[in-house]
């Protein structure tokens, strides 16, 4: 395959490149605000998230900073910007705009810039997370209310709140949201502050009440409670409000201590995983077999339609890969963290600790061995690093497992997970969320997804060096 650009060039699109430019979206922005408040000025603007729709839409979080001319204050601002082809935007925005809008914002609700065919929802206005998103976006009487339910159980009645403050980590549009929130309290009338820091989760579908009780299993099970393995203590599950919270859990993401994990963490992470698929849980979702090859043919119609060039190569892997789904879900069922990397591993000292456990489902131990896997020659490519290396640490990591667990796993199987994963998450997450830089990955990803897949060992990621090192 030849190289491409940085970004993809969508016809249906046109304003594609306009949307990825922080500053050039900072002057579409400002009179916008201006229009809804005199004296506001966007100081900055930079690209948060990404969710591109080839052929169809994209949706762009930015973080605003925005300065008050008449308090001279200045403050964060999200807002998520919808991209549309030409003229769906105003029905769009006709859907957008929100029933119960916030109020007392800096900020509009929505916006709608017809020559751009875009629609911009201003945080904490948020069509799909609704209630949440307000509680989490400002302080108000409802917020207080929640605390206060979240620190009754956390002090079994017994606390009182001191003031608190809501941070946020993650918002991503239409979907989900993160906050991490310091809870100041105390107990009794006479007693001492203390600082509790908490972890609150929102999202659209509503999967907090099966991701709570998944937490609660694990933090009862035998590997948790003889110190085997750690996970964070769940408090509270508010239907009425879509909220999730959860105890933080100390330490420092792994990809953050290195950005290439060394052969020693990569067998603590799966001693720590052999212990978690080894703890049953009860959960609904599962890894079944028809999902795998619906997740097949939506990532193949994807890469297709952002690059028909890629067409010949990209269904030639997949039509490989669907071969070998049927027999690889028919391996025994554990309890899958299913979204295995790095950044999901916590390290405080000599303690790793595994988060964000929201996809947590059951199916077949060798899909996070595979994502682990794909995940590590994907931060190779990305770094520049040396794949043999990053292959070395992957065949301890899997010698580790198997050590811990008891089960070895056979090597077809885990090239045809780590295929599956270069192919079903790295490249497709390269063109969907267009982070700085993935998108020239796409074609080196396939590449090793396909040598792979070929091969049957994940050691054939080594048969085209130049291209992963390229």
């Amino acid at each position: 395959m030849s190289g491409r650009g940085t970004v993809p060039s969508d016809p249906v699109l046109p304003h594609l490149p306009l949307a990825l430019n922080g500053s050039a979206m900072a002057e579409v922005f400002a009179p916008l605000l201006r229009a809804h408040r005199q004296g506001l000025a966007v100081e900055a603007c930079t690209v948060d998230r990404i969710k591109y729709r080839p052929r169809r839409n994209i949706v762009v979080s930015y973080r605003l900073r925005v300065r008050d001319a008449q308090s001279g204050e200045a403050v964060q601002q999200l807002v998520a910007a919808r991209f549309c082809a030409a003229g769906e935007s105003l029905r769009r925005y006709a859907k957008a705009v929100p029933s119960d809008p916030a109020t007392g914002t800096a900020s509009p609700t929505t916006s709608h810039v017809a020559s751009l065919d875009m629609v911009a929802a201003w945080w904490p206005n948020d069509h799909k997370l609704g209630r949440s998103a307000t509680l989490l976006g400002a302080d108000s009487p409802a917020r207080q209310r929640v605390l206060a339910e979240v620190l009754a159980v956390m002090t079994g009645g017994q606390g009182e709140l001191v003031s608190h403050n809501i941070e946020l980590v993650q918002v991503v549009p239409e979907d989900r949201a993160i906050a991490r929130a310091e809870l100041t309290y105390r107990t009794g009338s006479a007693g001492q502050a203390q600082v509790q820091t908490v972890y609150v989760k929102a999202d659209a579908k509503r999967r907090g009440a099966t991701t709570h009780a998944v937490m609660q299993a694990l933090r009862r099970s035998g590997a948790q409670t003889q110190g085997r393995l750690l996970t964070p203590q769940p408090i509270l599950w508010q239907a009425d409000c879509g909220l999730h919270w959860q105890l933080a859990l100390a330490g420092t993401p792994l990809l953050d201590e290195s950005p290439q994990v060394s052969l020693a963490a990569s067998s603590r992470v799966a001693a720590l995983l052999a212990e978690m698929h080894s703890s049953a849980v009860l959960t609904p979702r599962r890894a079944a077999a028809d999902d795998w090859h619906a997740r097949l043919r939506l990532v193949c119609e994807t890469l297709v339609s952002v690059e028909p060039g890629w067409e010949s190569a990209v269904r030639s892997l997949a039509s490989s890969l669907a071969v070998g789904v049927d027999a690889v879900c028919a391996e025994k069922d554990v309890t899958l963290h299913a979204d295995l990397h790095p950044r999901n591993i916590l390290v405080a000292g000599d303690r790793f600790g595994l988060i964000d456990l929201d996809s947590v489902c059951r199916g077949p131990a060798v899909a996070d061995l595979g994502d682990w896997i794909a995940d590590a020659l994907y931060r190779a490519l990305l770094g520049g690093q040396s794949i043999a290396t990053a292959l070395v640490a992957c065949r301890g990591f899997v010698r580790a497992y198997a050590g811990v667990s008891g089960t070895p796993c056979s090597e077809a199987s885990l090239a045809w997970s780590t295929a599956n994963s270069l192919f079903c998450q790295r490249a497709w997450r390269s063109v969907v969320n267009l982070k700085p830089g993935r998108y020239a990955l796409v074609e080196p990803l396939l590449d090793a997804a396909a040598a792979i897949a070929r091969a049957g060992s994940i050691d054939a990621a080594l048969q085209a060096p130049h291209r992963l090192a390229a």
